[in-house]
């Protein structure tokens, strides 16, 4: 069973067209064995009605959620906790518009011998199109993780398209701290703490399309991450990710 993980915060607009091409592609590709799960990180707009709404049509979709904005994060780790057996991917909303679905099924093949799948950005093989300020940033954000957190050894430790063995990503979860972009760098610190095998798949990634938006503040969030990796790296000093 594939648990399919796509949380979203004031995303009324565009919510339907994404999940329901993520969906139809699960139900074609792996019939009777996915699930879509929608994770409302708070939304103030119309968002979790219209995922309601898409939720009464669809046996396979289910909305889950909590009153205050947290965090991607906090969505992923609270959908985790709320699942039983097999695996869980998570996927940003926009997931079908930046790359090809087809990476879902390479990313379920390799977690038949990874705990961790990482679609990544970055590697030799993947084709990326990115805008260029966001580029910037990424490239100063990865040379601050290789400098802080050398043992990750992730090419592309914050992509928003994630694989995880679910029985362990729900014991990584209970000793997780992080609740917004953070959470994507601790979870990874937490699997190489324990041992765990991380992979990582080359995907192909296009944010120069007209219909792409995103949540992340490139500042705000950057220096969000900075912070985080420091507490990451204290963290790991003092022991508090041991499964």
């Amino acid at each position: 069973m594939i648990h399919f993980v796509v949380p979203f915060y004031n995303n009324e607009s565009n919510l339907a067209e994404n999940v329901l091409a993520i969906h139809s592609f699960l139900g074609r590709e792996l019939p009777g064995d996915f699930e879509v799960i929608l994770c409302d990180d708070g939304s103030t707009d119309g968002s979790l009605a219209k995922a309601r709404d898409i939720e009464r049509a669809h046996p396979s979709i289910r909305v889950v959620g909590y009153e205050r904005n947290r965090g991607r994060g906090y969505a992923v780790r609270f959908a985790a906790l709320g699942s039983a057996g097999g695996h869980l991917i998570f996927s940003d909303l926009d997931l079908s518009q930046t790359t090809g679905l087809e990476h879902v099924l390479v990313m379920k093949a390799r977690l038949r011998d990874s705990q961790v799948v990482v679609g990544s950005r970055f590697l030799r093989e993947s084709e990326t199109k990115r805008i260029w300020r966001r580029d910037a940033v990424g490239r100063a954000h990865r040379f601050f993780v290789r400098v802080l957190l050398p043992e990750l050894k992730v090419k592309d430790p914050d992509a928003g398209f994630k694989g995880f063995d679910l029985a362990w990503l729900q014991k990584m979860c209970r000793v997780s701290r992080m609740n917004r972009w953070s959470w994507d760098m601790e979870v990874l610190a937490i699997a190489r703490a324990n041992g765990l095998s991380i992979a990582e798949i080359p995907i192909d990634w296009n944010e120069r399309h007209g219909a792409y938006s995103s949540s992340v503040k490139l500042v705000r969030d950057a220096w969000e991450e900075f912070r985080g990796m420091l507490r990451i790296r204290r963290n790991l000093r003092k022991g508090i990710y041991r499964l």
